[in-house]
């Protein structure tokens, strides 16, 4: 059925060109005009002019994606009792809306040679000039399309100019430009890609005025970030539902089952990026299910951190150097500055036949009252800690804190054999923090994360597990005016310094695993007795700490493998 229609709109098509290949305007106007108002006439259309004069990546006449093929139509097409097709539309990452947009814009170039004007605006010029060049390759690739070319332009003002005078122009919409390119111009076709990541300011001043000028077709396109967005006013604000039509696709949209080509990305990929990122994470709910969300929201699942609580007890620090290596527990110490606390947690590796496990097996938080900010004080206890518990590996929050007490533990754990490791938040690779705390995030998701129950600990314990507790339910996603940037940091007044050291833990923990090594729980004092994973602990490992003590003199390793 599909072919027989393809093979009659290609007759249409090619009947609308002359001998000499030339358009018969009246024709070709005609065939447009009649699909406009008729969604399944323009749908046969477009997709017997894929099959004449476009080609993908395999010079195979192009077919389009469900999700792209619905993206074009609704953009071409409008009511008969409307003068102006709005559209606002939503689409996950790497499901192909730019390329479909590109499709519609090369249509209606097709079918609109004379004098029209078609413009592309991006928050960027890289991201305008996507769609700018799809639609160049679409010409380049098809010897009749580009025959109908005036001329390209690359540089400065670039466009696509056709024989009849219709221009396509792209141009950014940022703040060191003002949307200069935009003003005063008059477009027939208006296409905004990444909308939701320009300016509101810049885009109410810019591109409303030229919109409403002369009735152009406005086509409103990206992935979702905050409320407080002029995207989410058209796609949710009751004083622009008569005006815009709202398309929101999901993930799901584009992997709908059908051909290899109607999926750029498989069900089964998808669900293993959920699991990764964790289904409540901001990333996943704007990035693939296209949700607006409040430009401050919980990093946490409020109920998903309460679920961490198991029943079993913290390790108890009898003395200072009793612990005894190869536990596979690593100290991480969020270093107090200003008037924050330092937070010193320890975490234990507890292997599975499925998932490794986080779990937390000591903290403690220095603060004015039991050491402050004294760096000879912080130094040795967290020394004291490592020895005691056997600590594989020290990390901790070098940013900001100056070299001399990152080198002293850096020195300390040396003369140890316990391996250092100094974490930058900031100044490193761009999305650090982000990254960890992404990676944080699924595995708190996934139920890799564990706590003690605070009911059921001693009053001196229970106020800090508490205190990580109500810190991670605190903790906050920001998103700032533009919606390009975000920060995840504690509500104003609150503190992140058990999120953060807890995050460093975690991260060494699952994200650098050792080769072997079980987790349970003990007690340390300092005479070194060995003690085993006891059924007072709450729980049991599949194993005990190997518990044979390396010479802390011997093997040291080197400050290259640090």
């Amino acid at each position: 059925m599909i072919k027989n229609q393809l093979k009659s709109q290609t007759k249409s098509l090619q009947a609308a060109l002359s001998s000499k290949g030339t358009y018969d305007t009246k024709k070709l106007e005609n065939i447009f005009e009649q699909c406009r108002h008729d969604e399944e006439k323009m749908r046969k259309l477009v997709r017997a002019f894929c099959h004449t004069y476009l080609i993908d990546n395999k010079s195979r006449p192009l077919k389009l994606r469900p999700l792209q093929e619905d993206i074009i139509i609704k953009s071409l097409t409008y009511p008969e009792d409307s003068n102006q097709r709005k559209l606002a539309i939503l689409a996950p990452r790497g499901s192909g809306k730019s390329f479909a947009l590109s499709v519609a814009v090369v249509v209606y170039m097709f079918f609109n040679r004379f004098r029209d004007l078609i413009f592309i605006l991006a928050p960027t010029e890289d991201q305008a000039a996507l769609i700018f060049n799809y639609v160049y390759r679409h010409f380049a690739d098809n010897k009749f399309l580009d025959s109908l070319v005036e001329g390209y332009r690359f540089h400065n003002k670039p466009n696509i100019t056709l024989k009849g005078g219709t221009v396509m122009r792209r141009a950014p919409l940022a703040p060191t430009n003002q949307g200069q390119a935009i003003r005063g111009q008059h477009p027939t076709f208006l296409i905004v890609d990444e909308s939701p990541l320009i300016d509101d300011n810049l885009f109410v001043d810019n591109v409303e005025p030229a919109i409403v000028s002369n009735k152009a077709p406005f086509i409103n396109l990206g992935t979702p970030k905050s409320k407080d967005n002029h995207m989410w006013r058209y796609l949710y604000d009751d004083n622009y539902a008569e005006t815009f039509t709202r398309l929101h696709y999901t993930w799901r949209d584009a992997v709908k089952p059908g051909e290899a080509y109607a999926a750029p990305y498989t069900e089964e990929e998808m669900l293993d990026k959920m699991t990764e990122w964790g289904e409540d994470s901001i990333h996943w709910r704007t990035e693939y299910e296209c949700e607006f969300v409040e430009s401050v929201s919980n990093v946490f699942n409020p109920e998903k951190v309460k679920r961490c609580c198991d029943d079993y007890q913290l390790i108890k620090i009898d003395g200072e150097d009793g612990g005894e290596r190869g536990r596979n527990i690593t100290v991480a110490v969020d270093i107090g500055k200003s008037v924050n606390s330092t937070v010193i947690s320890a975490w234990g590796l507890e292997k599975s036949s499925s998932d490794n496990i986080a779990r937390l097996v000591y903290i403690e938080e220095i603060s004015s009252r039991t050491g402050g900010h004294d760096i000879p004080y912080q130094r040795k206890r967290i020394m004291d800690v490592a020895r005691a518990l056997g600590a594989d590996k020290v990390i901790i929050d070098a940013t900001g804190i100056g070299g001399a007490i990152e080198q002293d533990i850096r020195r300390a754990c040396i003369d140890d054999s316990i391996h250092f490791i100094g974490f930058v938040f900031t100044g490193g690779p761009k999305g650090t923090k982000t990254q960890m705390y992404r990676d944080y995030q699924s595995y708190l998701q996934q139920g890799r994360v564990r706590v003690p129950d605070p009911k059921n600990l001693p009053k001196d314990t229970a106020k800090y597990v508490n205190k990580w507790i109500r810190e991670h339910i605190d903790l906050e996603y920001t998103m700032d005016a533009a919606n390009k940037t975000e920060k995840i940091a504690a509500p104003s007044g609150k503190h992140d310094d058990y999120c953060d050291s807890s995050a460093m833990g975690i991260h060494a923990t699952l994200s650098m695993l050792p080769s072997s090594g079980t987790f349970g729980s003990s007690n340390v004092s300092s005479n070194n007795t060995r003690r085993q994973s006891a059924s007072r602990s709450g729980y049991t490992g599949h194993g005990i700490f190997n518990t044979r003590r390396r010479n802390s003199r011997l093997n040291k390793p080197s400050l290259s493998n640090l």
